[in-house]
């Protein structure tokens, strides 16, 4: 079971082969309510451009596309087999240039400053091996005036799961907000949700 659990959480955090790409599906579903509500909390306008950090099997940008108010949805992700499930999933909107996927960290975002009106990112926060930094490249790439949103499951429930124990980083709600006041944001507020008795957090600030 222990040997499981390091696999699982490995492939969390770095989605790979045929068991990657199963997870990528099942993500999509497991997250709905998650990125239901970042999506609320995104308060979208027309004409936006969107960044999305850790896309995954591509759900929320489904959403994203769906509201018909972005002119672009631009994403990064870290998984190679995530980036190939999405550009074959957004073939046609990835032609049109409505949709924009990229291969890279989240430490160093390959655009310029003030590239973006929102940013949002779900269940990736575990994962960053450098946390401040990446609150701090969010920032940089933001529109002042513009909002980050993250979503992430509660550290009660991720040590429950020992997943803490397999290179998760787990925070307090406290703690997600604080970093991002490092980083320069403000107007910071988190709202809650609840998934299969599983509590999820979505932090939100707005660049100066």
């Amino acid at each position: 079971m222990k040997t499981f659990r390091a696999f699982l959480a490995e492939q969390l955090g770095l989605p790979s082969g045929w068991f990657g790409q199963l997870l990528l599906r099942l993500l999509n579903r497991k997250n709905a309510l998650m990125n239901d509500l970042v999506l609320s909390e995104l308060q979208l306008q027309a004409g936006s451009r969107i960044l999305e950090i850790g896309f995954g099997g591509g759900d929320l940008i489904s959403k994203l596309v769906k509201t018909g108010l972005p002119a672009q949805i631009v994403g990064v992700e870290r998984s190679p087999d995530a980036l190939k499930v999405c550009q074959d999933r957004f073939q046609r909107l990835i032609q049109q240039g409505m949709i924009e996927i990229h291969l890279a960290d989240a430490a160093a975002l390959p655009f310029s400053d003030q590239s973006f009106n929102q940013i949002c990112t779900v269940n990736t926060l575990y994962f960053w091996s450098d946390a401040p930094q990446v609150l701090i490249e969010c920032h940089r790439v933001l529109i002042p005036g513009s909002t980050l949103v993250i979503g992430y499951t509660s550290k009660t429930y991720l040590e429950q799961q020992k997943l803490a124990q397999h290179g998760f980083a787990v925070y307090e709600v406290t703690e997600v907000e604080m970093m991002m006041s490092r980083a320069g944001f403000t107007q910071i507020k988190t709202v809650s949700g609840n998934s299969s008795h599983q509590e999820f957090f979505c932090t939100s600030g707005v660049t100066r």
